[in-house]
């Protein structure tokens, strides 16, 4: 299931997806796995509300950043 997620978010090297699309190809039950996993994430994508964080709290991230570093 992990190789299947990264797929799905592009995270994947070319050999290691080649080598999951081959296994997908050969296994119906995962292959039908992996197009659920699919249509879930469009599902939480078109429904996730994005906000815009205040610039003070970027600002107060930022500062930690650099003071931990």
């Amino acid at each position: 299931m992990v190789l299947m997620s990264a797929a799905i978010d592009g995270e994947l090297t070319s050999k290691e997806e080649e080598e999951l699309f081959a296994h997908l190809e050969e296994c119906p039950e995962c292959r039908c796995e992996f197009q659920d996993a699919k249509k879930t994430k469009v599902i939480i994508k078109n429904r996730i509300v994005r906000v815009q964080a205040p610039q003070t709290l970027l600002e107060s991230i930022t500062n930690m950043t650099i003071l931990i570093s």
